[in-house]
C-alpha cells in the first residue's frame, strides 16, 4: 500500500477534523490535489508533534494484503508520534453520484478493514496502539457516520448512517482560513488538453548524449514559456510561438540525456540552499541525510513540480505525432520527466502519488527496467530521511 503523509509545506494545520468537510478540504490543500477513492487519517500531533495526514488509495487498501499494509501504516503513524486520530473514508471525489449500494458496500468494507487494523494491534509496541476517534465517509454529495456498536463478543457490524451534505471546498472554514493566510489555493482549471496540443507542435531536436546544455537553465526558460503558450489564443503572434516552442523542446531533447536529467534532479534537491549534493549518491544521501529537505516550489503545487507536470504532459503530446526518431525522444523524456516527478513525490512523503506515476511508467513502458526499482522505493516504502513537521 502505498501514502502520502503531510507535504513539506510549512504552517500548516488540520481544521476541525471530525467534520468531513473540513478534512477533505485540508486534505486538498495540503496534498495540492483533489483527494479521490481513499482513505484519509488525520492524527492528532502531541505536544512536542506536528498533526499528521495521510492518505491510502482504497483500491491497495481493499487489495490482497491491504491489511497488513494499513497495520504497518497505524503503527508508523503512532510511531512518528499521532497516536490517536480520525478516519475520512472518500469515494470518487466525495461529491459525484453514485449507485447507493455502491457508496455503503464500500464504506462498510473500508470501515472493518479499517476496525479489525485497529484491533489487531499490538498493545505492548514500544508507541502504544493508534486509537481511532472516530470513522467518517464523504460520498455521493453527503457526510456519513461509521459506527461499530459495542459488542460483548467485541467487534459488531458496522452500522452507516448519512449526517449532512458535504460542503463544497469553497464554503469551508480550511479554504477560507487558506485564503486569509495568503496561501495559494490549489488549481482547478483543466489544461490537459492545451498540454497536449503544445506537445503535438512541436519538432524535438535529437537527444544528443555529449551536450553541454545548461538543464536548470532550459528548465526555467521552459517553465515560463509555457505560461505564454498557455496564454488565450490570439496573445502571441506565430513566429513568436514557433520560437517559444522551439526553447520547450529544447528542454525535452536535454532531459532525454540520462545524465542531464539526473542533474536537474540534483537542482532540485539543491534547490534555494547553500549545498550541493554529490550526483552519483543522491538518493543514498537523501536516504540517510535528513538536512535535504523539499523547498516549496518543489513539493506539490509548487512552481518547479507543476513545471514538471505541465512538462511531461507536453512530452506525451510530442509522442503521438512526431515522426520515429522524434518520437524516440519525446519518449525517453517522458519517461525523465515520469522519473523526477516520482523521485519528487517519493521525496515529499507522497508515496501514493508516487505509487500511480509508477502504474503509469510500467503501463506505457511494460519492459522497463527502472520502474521495479522505483515501485520498491514507494511500495516498501523506504523513507526519505526527513519527516514531515520534524
Amino acid at each position: 500500500m502505498t501514502t502520502n503523509t503531510t507535504p513539506a509545506d510549512h504552517g500548516r494545520h488540520l481544521l476541525a477534523a471530525p467534520d468531513p468537510a473540513e478534512l477533505l478540504a485540508q486534505a486538498r490543500l495540503s496534498l495540492r490535489e483533489i483527494p479521490s477513492d481513499c482513505l484519509l487519517l488525520a492524527g492528532g500531533g502531541g505536544p512536542a508533534t506536528a498533526p499528521m495526514l495521510t492518505r491510502s488509495s482504497l483500491a491497495d487498501l481493499l487489495g490482497p494484503h491491504g491489511g497488513e499494509d494499513l497495520a504497518r501504516h497505524l503503527a508508523l503513524m503512532s510511531a512518528q508520534g499521532s497516536a490517536s486520530g480520525h478516519a475520512l473514508i472518500v469515494l470518487g471525489d466525495g461529491h459525484q453520484s453514485l449507485l447507493g449500494p455502491v457508496v455503503h458496500d464500500v464504506l462498510r468494507r473500508a470501515g472493518e478493514l479499517l476496525c479489525a487494523a485497529v484491533d489487531a494491534q499490538d498493545p505492548s509496541a514500544g508507541s502504544g496502539p493508534f486509537e481511532l476517534l472516530s470513522i467518517r465517509g464523504a460520498a455521493a454529495g453527503c457526510c456519513w457516520e461509521i459506527e461499530r456498536p459495542p459488542s460483548p463478543a467485541g467487534g459488531g457490524e458496522l452500522r452507516l448512517s448519512r449526517t449532512a451534505a458535504l460542503r463544497e471546498f469553497t464554503d469551508t472554514r480550511a479554504a477560507a482560513s487558506a485564503v486569509l493566510d495568503g496561501h495559494q489555493m490549489p488549481r482547478c482549471e483543466d489544461e490537459q488538453e492545451d498540454l497536449l496540443e503544445i506537445g503535438r507542435r512541436l519538432e524535438v531536436p535529437a537527444a544528443d548524449l555529449a551536450s553541454s546544455a545548461d538543464p536548470g537553465e532550459l528548465f526555467a526558460l521552459a517553465r515560463a514559456v509555457l505560461d505564454a503558450l498557455l496564454a488565450p489564443a490570439g496573445t502571441l503572434g506565430e513566429r513568436d510561438r514557433m520560437t517559444k516552442c522551439e526553447q520547450v523542446a529544447a528542454l525535452l531533447s536535454a532531459v532525454a540525456v540520462d545524465r542531464l536529467h539526473w542533474d536537474l534532479l540534483a537542482r532540485c534537491v539543491e534547490h534555494d540552499g547553500e549545498r550541493t549534493i554529490e550526483r552519483e549518491t543522491l538518493l543514498q544521501q537523501l536516504v540517510s541525510d535528513p538536512r535535504w529537505r523539499p523547498h516549496a516550489d518543489v513539493c506539490a503545487g509548487g512552481s518547479w513540480y507543476i513545471g514538471l507536470e505541465r512538462l511531461r504532459v507536453v512530452a506525451a503530446g510530442a509522442m503521438e505525432r512526431a515522426a520515429v526518431p522524434e518520437r524516440s525522444t519525446a519518449r525517453s523524456a517522458w519517461r525523465a520527466l515520469t522519473t523526477l516527478l516520482v523521485l519528487l513525490a517519493w521525496w515529499n512523503h507522497r508515496f501514493a502519488t508516487a505509487g500511480r506515476l509508477v502504474d503509469e511508467l510500467r503501463e506505457r513502458e511494460p519492459e522497463s527496467t527502472l520502474a521495479p526499482l522505483l515501485s520498491r522505493m514507494t511500495d516498501t516504502p523506504i523513507f526519505p530521511a526527513w519527516w514531515p513537521g520534524a
